[in-house]
């Protein structure tokens, strides 16, 4: 695939809530580009002057208003744009806390672009780094009774159990495979449950180590535990009640068909609760949130998207 026609058939879509930093130098980067964008508003009130600033850098606008948290924005989003952009044949998901500067030699990549045109594929993303730690994410591959956890530092393209959305660049085939997102997740866990239903439809998500984005997930902290250096989440007692919650509907909703992920989901409610402890402030009322989730994951059903609904049924709204 040449190199112009990666980018001619590649759209982006960026999800804004908070807005706390300027958000023109990445607009002026992507535009430089020539890609199709679009800016989901996912404050609730909306932030004023937004939508001049997406018309000045050519980029669409919808206000998702947070209806459906950051899977709403996904939803309608997806929607519009390809509405807006019929021939996109892959997408591009970006945070307002990510750096998308390597985003364009990352789709010129060879081998990038050799797995966007294969038809198992679901999606490829470079390799996160922490803005608050340093820390590269770590990437792990699946098997239904066990998980591999691979290095912090690679460099080659490896094929992994799930991805951050954020920098991901998924193919349009895939995304109308699979269905919308989980709207009931609202924002924790939204990534990894798509991605896990990406794996039941045979499809696959890689990562290539040769390139790496800046991006903030909460306000991580470093922490070493029996001299193994780790990050708490930095999250406040609200994202923990999420995270408790969505994690342990997760492990009950997936426990037949992926038993070493329902391992997981209990290994990260404790790695959340040893982070809290050890490294951030108020972890009696952070502790108390996360219980609550859990309990409230293990007894109440969320609200789902059946598996194979097409994304583009959900109708944008503003």
């Amino acid at each position: 695939m040449a190199a112009h026609s990666v980018l001619g058939r590649t759209a982006v879509l960026i999800v804004v809530y908070r807005l706390e930093n300027d958000l023109r130098p990445a607009l002026s980067q992507l535009q430089s580009f020539d890609m199709r964008m679009l800016v989901v508003d996912n404050h609730e009130c909306g932030h004023p002057h937004l939508a001049a600033l997406c018309s000045a850098h050519g980029a669409g606008y919808l206000h998702g208003a947070n209806i459906g948290g950051l899977a709403g924005a996904y939803n309608r989003g997806l929607a519009l744009l390809l509405q807006l952009h019929p021939g996109t044949e892959q997408v591009v998901f970006l945070d307002e806390d990510s750096d998308p500067g390597t985003l364009q030699s990352f789709l010129y990549d060879p081998q990038t672009s050799k797995q966007l045109q294969q038809s198992d594929v679901a999606a490829v993303s470079p390799a996160y780094r922490d803005r608050a730690t340093g820390l590269r994410g770590r990437y792990m591959q699946l098997r239904r009774f066990g998980l591999n956890f691979g290095p912090r530092e690679f460099s080659d393209l490896r094929e992994v159990a799930f991805v951050i959305n954020s920098m991901s660049v998924w193919r349009v085939a895939a995304l109308q495979r699979i269905g919308v997102f989980n709207e009931g997740l609202a924002v924790d866990h939204v990534d990894t449950e798509y991605c896990l239903r990406a794996r039941q439809a045979g499809l696959k998500v890689f990562v290539n180590g040769a390139f790496e984005f800046a991006h903030a997930i909460g306000e991580r902290r470093k922490y070493k535990l029996f001299g193994v250096e780790l990050q708490a989440g930095g999250h406040g007692a609200a994202r923990r009640h999420m995270i408790g919650r969505n994690t342990a509907w997760l492990a009950r909703q997936w426990v037949w068909r992926e038993p070493a992920f329902t391992a997981l989901c209990v290994a990260r409610l404790g790695y959340e609760a040893v982070g809290i402890v050890l490294a951030e402030k108020q972890a009696g009322s952070k502790l108390l949130a996360l219980l609550g989730g859990i309990v409230k994951g293990l007894l109440l059903p969320l609200r789902t998207a059946p598996p194979g609904t097409p994304v583009t049924t959900a109708g944008p709204r503003a």
